[in-house]
């Protein structure tokens, strides 16, 4: 039962590693009506960028360029999909939820639909930043629109 969980895990971080939806390449060029935000890992090749568009208070898309390592990139992927069409609130929630638990806090697993394979990574210290590198950037790219 055990292996068959990993299994499902390992299946999920591949597939937004190796197909991500939301992934643009650099030479993309996206109206001004996006804000991003770049962050990277001084200790890992992970160096995503972020691009957030709001319309109305609600997000109505978010890409990413860069390289980062499965976790990254299938992490980034899976957020940047789950926060569109949700309300500034409602996506900064889902981000600090997401947060609290790769930093061992509370959180909620009800709120975080496929980013809950994740929730093993805060026991893996080496992993911990790859999984927050691109969500980070997505946070400041959102940060962006408030006030």
């Amino acid at each position: 039962m055990l292996s068959k969980a990993l299994d499902i895990r390992r299946e999920i971080i591949l597939d937004h590693y190796e197909n991500p939806t939301a992934r643009i390449t650099e030479d993309v060029k996206l109206p001004a009506t996006y804000k991003s935000a770049n962050r990277d890992s001084p200790s890992c090749i992970d160096n995503l960028t972020a691009y957030v568009k709001v319309n109305k208070n609600k997000v109505s898309d978010v890409k990413f360029s860069g390289i980062g390592c499965a976790i990254a990139t299938s992490s980034t992927d899976i957020m940047a999909n789950l926060i569109k069409n949700k309300s500034i609130v409602q996506a900064e929630k889902l981000i600090t939820n997401y947060l609290a638990m790769l930093d061992g806090k509370k959180y909620d697993r009800k709120l975080l639909d496929e980013l809950y394979v994740f929730e093993n990574l805060n026991k893996q210290l080496n992993r911990i930043k790859c999984g927050k590198v691109g969500i980070e950037a997505i946070q400041t790219a959102l940060k962006e629109y408030e006030g």
